[in-house]
């Protein structure tokens, strides 16, 4: 914890966001005096094919005890192609941990999850460096770089906090600095700043609704947001409660791992290892982002002894060294599982919003053909426009950048949660338990109930700030310091009780030691508390006398991760 230093942007004039994806990572970048150039970084260590993204894949030596870090982005990709891969094990989609509704298995790699993500973000942003630093910023060092750091809208506070200790670890920012030195970001929020841009040639004008479909690899996030024109341009606000699910393309590619095994049958368990991997590779980056439903899809096989031993090829679906695959049978066993999820989503949202002008699909599996004609199909009649942006799998980190350069053009966000502390309060007789009551001399009190900073739902401005003041008594000689239990749940109304089920411990606002050395044993000081929910993070300072303390909450269970 430290004390409140105002935090000033033009100290970090170079504006870095990174999109860090379940399958893809991203970058881009801009000066901040000049706001009208957003810079993307489109080449990568080893890349194989033409797309702006590097994988997130982490590749280890398995009798390394160190675990250090081999090889990551398509370097990682290539090294499991090659005959030594099987001293090797390559981490991918791990990013789907911090999705607490998930049931996922411990990692390949004796590591955290936290761990896994700051390897990573340590080479990436290494890389990065070196090609900023190659263009117009090589007059600058990397203390004048601030960051944006795009999160799922869908995760948890807890997971959100994963990333920026893992950005701490990998040295993007140092934890001494100023906590608005990285800034989180939502995705479908920072993709809604990229088509806001945009909002002249689709007509969106004031008090117009447009809503966000992110469809990445791993996550679907959505929001509505409105559009209100102001004498400073347009600001937007959430309609919605933004909400998603872990239904992205990664998903496709299961099922279609499935299918092949379906296919091949008894055969598939004789493989050689990286056969079914490569032909889902192959169907990822050729098959899936032009798939239509119309039309049959062929995909290569590789050269291997492996297919000599299949009976009859035909019925498999071989011909000419290639698999055919019927459009009716992707679309089936592959696409619609997911598609569905998304359609269902998409839903759920224009229920929330009532009205909405047009829906932007954005990010890699939002580029999908087959994905934009079943929403068009489902929502054309209620909603004018359905879009795919320009370099929609660009949506999310451009967005993050202008997100940087202007934070204040989202003015309000909804609340995804209540938060609240636990407070004693006066005891009700036939309402409360006799177990949570507690005799003082000013009366009789009811522990452990719940009161609420923020309601599930509610409308908050970014400025706005809830303050709470506590009073500490000095019983010690002994400096001490304190922590301040914040609690969160889900229902749309406040529980009455931090015991109640759905109710979890969140976080810890620290409070430094508040007495002052000369105050005597038994006397009171009142600290004030100040909270602010309208941001993505939730931010927290602690006044004691005329010192103003930022808090950088301390999350339970991010070890776990």
């Amino acid at each position: 914890m430290q004390q409140q230093q105002n935090f000033n942007p033009k100290d970090y004039p170079i504006v870095v966001a990174i999109d860090f994806g379940t399958t893809f990572s991203g970058c881009a970048y801009a000066y901040a005096q000049d706001d009208k150039e957003v810079i993307d970084i489109t080449n990568w260590p080893r890349q194989s094919i033409q797309y702006p993204k590097t994988p997130t894949l982490n590749l280890y030596k398995n009798d390394d005890p160190e675990k250090k870090l081999v090889a990551w982005g398509w370097k990682a990709r290539m090294e499991m192609l090659r005959p030594a891969a099987r001293q090797f094990t390559l981490l991918y989609q791990y990013k789907l941990h911090l999705d607490e509704n998930l049931q996922n298995q411990p990692l390949d790699v004796d590591i955290t999850v936290l761990e896994a993500i700051s390897h990573y973000l340590r080479a990436f942003h290494e890389y990065v460096v070196s090609e900023i630093m190659r263009g117009f910023a090589r007059n600058f060092q990397t203390d004048h770089f601030r960051y944006c750091l795009t999160v799922p809208a869908m995760w948890s506070d807890r997971a959100k906090n994963v990333m920026r200790q893992a950005a701490v670890m990998a040295g993007l920012i140092r934890d001494t600095d100023h906590p608005d030195r990285l800034m989180l970001i939502s995705e479908p929020e920072a993709a809604a700043l990229y088509c806001e841009r945009k909002c002249d040639q689709f007509d969106l004008n004031n008090g117009d609704r447009f809503m966000i479909c992110d469809a990445g690899g791993g996550t679907v996030d959505l929001i509505v947001f409105e559009i209100t024109v102001t004498s400073a341009g347009r600001r937007l606000s959430e309609v919605t409660k933004g909400h998603g699910a872990s239904c992205g393309s990664v998903f496709l590619d299961r099922h279609m791992r499935r299918l092949l095994e379906e296919k091949f049958g008894r055969h598939a368990a004789s493989f050689p290892a990286n056969i079914i991997p490569n032909l889902v590779d192959t169907f990822a980056d050729v098959i899936k982002p032009q798939f239509d439903g119309l039309e049959d899809q062929f995909l290569q096989l590789p050269a291997n002894r492996c297919f000599d031993d299949i009976e009859d090829p035909e019925a498999v679906g071989i011909d000419d060294g290639y698999l055919v695959l019927p459009a009716a049978e992707l679309k089936e066993k592959v696409f619609e599982p997911v598609v569905k999820d998304v359609l269902s989503l998409i839903q759920e949202q224009l229920t929330q919003a009532k009205d909405c002008q047009a829906i932007f699909l954005v990010g890699g599996f939002g580029a999908s053909n087959y994905l934009y004609s079943r929403v068009n199909a489902t929502f054309g009649g209620q909603v004018p426009l359905i879009s795919i942006p320009p370099r929609p799998e660009l949506a999310v980190v451009r967005g993050a950048v202008c997100v940087g350069l202007n934070p204040r053009v989202v003015t309000s966000r909804i609340a995804r949660r209540c938060y609240g502390i636990s407070s004693d309060q006066p005891f009700e007789k036939g309402k409360d338990p006799l177990a949570k009551r507690k005799f003082e001399v000013n009366g009789v009190w009811c522990i452990d109930r719940f009161s609420p900073y923020v309601r599930k739902g509610q409308k908050i401005d970014i400025d706005e700030c809830v303050t709470r003041e506590f009073s500490f008594t000095k019983y010690s000689e002994t400096p001490e310091d304190y922590n301040i239990a914040l609690y969160a749940a889900d229902t749309d109304e406040p529980p009455r009780y931090t015991t109640d089920p759905g109710v979890s411990k969140l976080a810890d606002i620290p409070i430094p030691c508040p007495h002052p050395p000369s105050a005597r044993l038994g006397s009171m000081v009142k600290v004030r508390v100040n909270m602010n929910f309208g941001h993505n993070e939730i931010k927290a300072e602690a006044v004691v006398g005329d010192k103003v303390y930022s808090t950088v909450l301390q999350f339970d269970a991010v070890d776990t991760y």
